[in-house]
């Protein structure tokens, strides 16, 4: 079981407590695509895994040694990405767990993770992805999350679809729960409030919902269309989860580019990135993305 840290929240030599490590496999990769819904050939035809998969693997390895109750949830989310990584590297991930908070009738823990890959040859390690995730233990009875971090999230108002300037393409998806226990078997994240009935019914939620980080992939996937080996090598976001999304509920990307400026051996781009419920025009997901774009 995992304890709670105290000082910087990220993890180093000192502190960080080791999540073992995994190979990257053609077949680890397929079974996170597909459980997310993720049919871009990208992968497959370069060899490399999705970014975000990276992440949901260390974090389904965090929640599983963490000391949470059942039914806790994610709301924020951090990934850099600082380089891809090809199928038959050998991975591990640490993480620095803080010290649980509170603000606002909110209780929440912030773990901070660090994936490095391993040469069998030169038998040294090179970080390839930094990040943090925030749980929240407890939360509001009608089921909506607040920003307990304090901090001033980036959140689009608005934003526009891909026919508007800037907008890039729309992944769409529907939530169902073959998807909901494939991923859980792909990620590792087995919280009950994702697979139980009985149990989710009991929840301030009232019935199963979706994992976050499956709906963050939805995201993912649209700055992986649209900016391919890029996003893969250096993609970073920022997210908040705002809103549940249930069974039946279809969702949608809004993603569009907001910024662009010139840097070394090419461009940064940063994008507003978000997941609405199309139903209900309600922002489930909001934050920013970014990705160097060689010359």
């Amino acid at each position: 079981m995992l304890k709670a840290q105290a000082g910087s929240d990220r993890p180093d030599q000192d502190n960080a407590i080791d999540l073992g490590a995994w190979e990257i496999t053609g077949d680890l990769v397929r079974r996170y695509t597909e459980a997310v819904g993720d049919a871009l050939p990208l992968y497959f035809q370069r060899h490399l895994a999705p970014p975000l998969a990276l992440s949901a693997w260390a974090l389904g390895r965090i929640l599983n040694h963490m000391d949470l109750p059942s039914g806790a949830i994610h709301s924020l989310q951090e990934m850099g990405s600082l380089r891809a990584v090809g199928f038959g590297e050998m991975v591990s991930a640490s993480v620095r767990i803080g010290e649980p908070r509170r603000r606002g009738g909110l209780e929440f823990i912030t773990a901070a993770y660090s994936i490095r890959a391993h040469s069998p040859e030169s038998g040294r390690s090179q970080e390839v992805m930094t990040g943090k995730t925030t749980v929240l233990v407890t939360g509001n009875g009608d089921g909506s999350q607040k920003d307990p971090s304090g901090q001033q999230e980036p959140e689009p108002v608005n934003v526009p679809g891909p026919e508007e300037t800037g907008g890039l393409p729309t992944v769409e998806r529907t939530i169902d729960q073959p998807s909901l226990d494939a991923y859980a078997k792909a990620s590792g994240d087995l919280n009950p409030l994702h697979l139980d009935p009985r149990f989710a019914a009991t929840t301030r939620f009232g019935a199963i919902i979706a994992h976050g980080m499956l709906t963050l992939a939805l995201i993912s996937e649209d700055m992986a269309g649209a900016f391919g080996r890029d996003w893969l090598d250096s993609g970073a976001l920022k997210v908040r989860f705002k809103g549940a999304a249930y069974l039946g509920d279809r969702l949608a990307t809004r993603c569009r580019i907001i910024k662009e400026e010139t840097v070394a051996h090419g461009r940064r781009v940063a994008c507003s990135v978000g997941v609405i419920d199309t139903a209900t025009g309600k922002d489930l997901v909001s934050g920013t993305a970014s990705v160097s774009l060689a010359s």
